[in-house]
């Protein structure tokens, strides 16, 4: 699209170039250029509008002040405009009004000197009309000549029967006399002609009287002088005359100044006169503007057997002041219109200091949301890369800042959570560690005895268990069997486990070669659980303790020396009879002053031993039931043929079945030692 456009441009310089120096440029040629520009200016402007929406309006702030702006601003603004043109051209109007009225009132003026000459010649009673003529230009000029300045270069006309007499007020007699047109007829007159050339304000009487019939023609035409006047208390006036207008149709008759010659002088020029020292009014106010009027003057064309009306064949023009046309009305009106205008400036002062409030709460509230998206955007950001800590820190004071405030507490929400999840991870990682060396605790190897074979396994409910179990070689013949359940769950069972196992090692293991008895791996089962049992209740808390289970067993004799200390019996399967193998005390580490049995049992081949802690007799199923020591039994039954890795899998596969889920309740731990050839 830019290629095409640059081609569409190059192509109109071309055409541009060839204009200018051939002269001419094919109209087709032409119109190919803007048929193809045309549709790329608008796809272009297309594109400059979403651009300034996307970039300069992607911000709320610079939405809202636009929108601010083209919600109150605007219509504020073209408002004033609108307001400020309406006075403007009703203040306007109202000055061409004033300068009508004016115009009016001199015709009256020029009607009542004709009724004044009229009524003196009455008074006079002259006989001839060479003497009334006479006495009543004496009388104009005697009588008229403190008046004069009123009416500059005014001009009377008196004509009784034959005799005309044309002059000014100062007595100067004028070379041409006013004559009367065909279509006035007897009939009085007054308004504004067109008499050769020439635009009057006229009034003509006509009376009878002793010396015959009197006509009285008094014409003032528009000098400066008399534009002075007119704009007295307003302003200049301005008159621009225009003889050679069109004329309309006349009053009466058929033909227009077009298609009926006249003896009006078509070809006449322009002539322009304004006010000779009226000057516009002073400002009243700073940036008082100055307002113009105009108005049309429609002289009636005096020569002519049909009266005929000029259109436009002059054109007045006043400048003014507001101050000072409001001024004139009010003088005009009263006191009362003065009253009416203070009200008007009041409630104008009124309505401006509402304005202002409402602007200045407009931008306030615009400021707040602008200054409060910006804040959050901001804070949004920070937190996007990972900065919980950034706090927006607005006051509630409204919706959009309690917005803020709940962003705060978000933020803080999430800070701690993520706290907590790293400080999560951190003991994830160090119960991993935890139970990788927990499992360095249990026996990594089978101890090889004659007649005996063993299997054990804990499965831990959490990461690391409670749960111990373990083979110790006491010799090449002899092996101890262990297994206990520590108080609790967690990583202080383990840790407790973790003391039990070291403390139980270092009863044998005095550094002496391996394979070689001492005197304490010959300890009976008693003494060790006896033992175990001091150690633990002087270095644990009183609330910590363990069910303990310890047996020897000699494969030279293959008997079997246990004690139980308070853990759950196991069963002994020998000729098709189950025992419980109770014979012990108490549980270790919970009173120091213990005194502990041990009992002896002879295995012979078949004979079997399964151990285990009260993790896999306490789980529930979804009704509530426990497991139990009888469903355990039976397990234990089914597989008691099969070698003891296969028992231990079917013990735990019936747990699960029973729980229904591969979660556990509570650590499990069973070992399994059967007695074979």
């Amino acid at each position: 699209m830019a290629r095409f456009v640059i081609w569409v441009i190059a192509y109109g310089i071309a055409l541009w170039v060839m204009g200018r120096t051939t002269g001419s440029v094919p109209g087709g040629l032409w119109f190919l250029f803007w048929a193809t520009f045309i549709p790329a200016a608008i796809y272009y402007l297309y594109r400059l509008v979403k651009v300034f929406r996307q970039k300069l309006l992607w911000r709320l702030s610079r939405r809202l002040a636009v929108t601010y702006v083209f919600i109150a601003l605007v219509p504020i603004f073209l408002l004033v405009i609108l307001v400020g043109f309406g006075a403007l051209m009703i203040n306007g109007q109202f000055a061409s009004y004033l300068i009508s009225i004016r115009l009016g009132e001199r015709e009256n003026e020029l009607q009542e000197l004709d009724r004044i000459l009229v009524h003196e010649a009455h008074l006079a009673a002259m006989k001839t009309p060479e003497e009334l003529v006479g006495h009543l230009q004496r009388f104009f000029v005697t009588e008229m000549k403190e008046d004069a300045e009123s009416f500059p270069g005014l001009e009377i006309t008196t004509q009784v029967d034959s005799v005309v007499r044309a002059f000014r007020l100062d007595g100067a007699l004028l070379p041409q006399p006013a004559t009367l047109p065909a279509w006035l007829g007897g009939a009085e007159f007054s308004g504004a002609v067109l008499d050769r050339g020439r635009i009057l304000l006229r009034a003509v009487e006509r009376k009878k009287t002793t010396a015959g019939v009197l006509t009285i023609i008094v014409s003032q035409p528009f000098t400066p002088e008399l534009l002075d006047i007119l704009g007295a208390g307003i302003g200049p006036v301005g008159i621009l005359t225009r003889p050679g207008a069109p004329a309309s149709k006349g009053v009466g008759g058929e033909l227009t100044s077009e298609n009926q010659p006249s003896a009006v002088v078509e070809n006449a020029q322009e002539v322009a006169i304004s006010s000779k020292s009226v000057q516009v009014p002073q400002q009243a106010f700073f940036l008082e503007p100055t307002v113009f009027g105009a108005l049309s003057l429609d002289p009636v064309i005096w020569e002519g057997d049909q009266k005929q009306i000029r259109r436009e064949g002059a054109r007045i023009g006043v400048t003014s002041r507001i101050v000072t046309l409001n001024r004139n009305l009010f003088n005009q009106l009263g006191d009362f219109s003065s009253v009416l205008a203070i009200v008007f400036l009041l409630i104008a002062g009124v309505f401006l200091v509402i304005e202002i409030f409402a602007m200045i709460v407009g931008y306030q509230l615009t400021r707040t949301m602008t200054n409060t998206v910006d804040k959050l955007y901001v804070a949004t950001e920070r937190v996007k890369v990972g900065d919980f800590s950034h706090r927006v820190g607005l006051e509630p004071d409204d919706q959009l800042s309690a917005l803020g405030v709940a962003f705060d507490g978000m933020a803080s929400s999430v800070q701690r959570l993520v706290s907590e999840s790293l400080e999560k991870n951190r003991l994830e990682g160090e119960l991993e560690i935890a139970r990788e060396v927990q499992n360095q605790l249990f026996p990594q190897i089978v101890p090889d005895v004659s007649g005996l074979q063993l299997y054990g396994v804990c499965k831990p409910a959490r990461t690391v268990s409670g749960d111990y179990y373990d083979f110790l070689r006491l010799g090449n013949e002899r092996v101890g069997l262990v297994v206990g359940d520590i108080s609790g769950k967690g990583i202080s069972a383990a840790l407790l486990m973790a003391s039990i196992q070291s403390a139980l090692h270092a009863q044998f293991f005095d550094g002496h070669e391996p394979g070689i008895l001492s005197e304490k791996a010959l300890m009976s089962s008693a003494s060790v659980v006896g033992r175990l049992n001091r150690q633990l209740f002087a270095s644990t808390p009183t609330e910590k303790y363990a069910t303990f289970f310890y047996a020897i067993y000699d494969g030279a004799t293959r008997r079997l020396t246990f004690t139980n200390a308070g853990h759950p019996a196991p069963f002994y399967f020998h000729r098709g009879k189950i025992e419980r193998l109770e014979v012990g005390g108490t549980v270790v580490g919970l009173f120091g002053p213990a005194t502990y049995d041990q009992a002896v049992i002879q295995l012979e081949p078949g004979d079997m031993l399964v151990a285990f802690t009260d993790g896999m007799t306490e789980p529930e199923n979804s009704f509530g039931e426990e497991f139990g020591e009888d469903r355990l039994l039976e397990a234990a039954q089914r597989a008691s043929g099969c070698a003891p890795e296969e028992m231990v899998k079917e013990i735990y596969r019936t747990v699960q079945d029973w729980t229904g889920g591969p979660e556990l309740q509570d650590d499990m731990t069973v070992v399994v030692a059967k007695a074979v050839d």
